[in-house]
């Protein structure tokens, strides 16, 4: 997936979480942690950069909203010290409410749910 198609998926999950109409405060942190989560997958689920799929999805209801990223590829452990990089999870970790990673042989799945008051 190319730079320009994340900024892409960037921008559309910051206009859907505008037009729902949540606060300022909740679109940047949807949009951040949707966008690290792409990034992530980006980086270290495949061998090499390529035009290879990464699913975006994501849901509102009266009680939460759920971004669902997907990828194909290889999950990589993250390493025990990450000197000034590989904050990606925790990032995500800290702008949600609750952030659920599933690995398998056949991809990757980060589920990121923030409850609403």
């Amino acid at each position: 997936m190319s730079t320009s198609r994340l900024t892409s998926l960037r921008h559309d999950l910051t206009r859907w979480t505008t037009r729902a109409g949540l606060t300022q405060d909740d679109v940047e942190a949807v949009t951040l942690a949707g966008y690290e989560a792409l990034a992530n997958a980006v980086e270290h689920a495949y061998p090499s950069y390529g035009d290879n799929p990464i699913d975006l999805h994501a849901t509102l209801d009266a009680k939460r909203i759920t971004v669902t990223v997907t990828d194909w590829g290889r999950w990589r452990e993250p390493p025990a010290d990450p000197g000034v990089r590989g904050r990606g999870l925790l990032l995500i970790r800290r702008l949600c409410s609750r952030a659920d990673i599933a690995t398998t042989d056949d991809g990757t799945i980060i589920t990121m749910t923030w409850d609403r008051d």
